[in-house]
C-alpha cells in the first residue's frame, strides 16, 4: 500500500484539479490550441463511455465504477497479483476510476478536455482520469503477461524449500 494509495490520490487530485480548471477556463472559451491542430484543449462533457458510446447510461457507469473500485481493492489486498510496479499500476486505475466516478455522481457526466489528432481525424476527447486508467491497465496487462509475479502465499510454490530461497525470489519489490 506504500505506493498504491499515494498514486491513486495523485491521479485523483490531478484529475479533479484539471477538470476544475477546464470548467473554469475552457468552458467559456471553447478550445485552446497547444501544438497547432495536433494537441488542443477542448472542453466537452460526455454522458457516455469512451467514443461517447452508451449516452445516458448513468446508472450503468456508476455501477461499473463502483464494482471496478471494489475489484481493485480486492486484488491489491489479496496480494495475489504482484509484480514490480503493480501497486503503482493499480493506483493509476483506482485514481482514474474515482476521478470519473466523482464526475458522474456530481455532474451525471464526465468532463473531458484533452483533444489530439489532425484535422478531422481526432481521438475522442479525454481527461487525466482516462490517462490514469489507460496507463494502469496497460501496465497491469504487461505485468500479468510478461513480468514475474509473486506466487499466492497459499500455493505450494510459495512454501519454498525451508531455507527461504523461494520466499526471497518471490518477495514483493514495491510493497503493495
Amino acid at each position: 500500500m506504500k505506493r498504491f494509495l499515494p498514486t491513486a490520490a495523485l491521479v485523483l487530485v490531478l484529475d479533479q484539479a484539471s477538470k476544475w480548471l477546464a470548467h473554469r477556463d475552457l468552458a467559456p472559451r471553447g478550445s485552446l490550441h497547444l501544438l497547432g491542430d495536433l494537441v488542443r484543449l477542448h472542453y466537452a462533457r460526455n454522458a457516455g463511455a469512451a467514443f461517447s458510446l452508451f449516452q445516458g447510461s448513468w446508472a450503468l457507469f456508476v455501477g461499473i465504477s463502483i464494482v471496478s473500485i471494489a475489484v481493485i481493492f480486492y486484488l491489491v489486498l489479496s496480494r495475489r497479483y504482484v509484480f514490480p510496479g503493480s501497486s503503482v499500476a493499480f493506483g493509476l486505475v483506482l485514481g482514474g476510476a474515482l476521478g470519473n466516478l466523482i464526475d458522474r455522481l456530481w455532474l451525471r457526466q464526465v468532463i473531458d478536455f484533452i483533444d489530439i489528432g489532425l484535422g478531422a481525424h481526432r481521438w475522442p476527447t479525454f481527461n487525466v482520469a482516462d490517462i490514469g486508467v489507460t496507463l494502469g491497465v496497460l501496465y497491469l496487462a504487461i505485468g500479468f503477461l510478461w513480468l514475474d509475479r509473486k506466487v499466492h502465499p497459499a500455493s505450494p510454490a510459495a512454501v519454498g524449500d525451508g531455507h527461504g530461497a523461494a520466499e526471497k525470489e518471490n518477495a514483493e519489490p514495491d510493497h503493495v
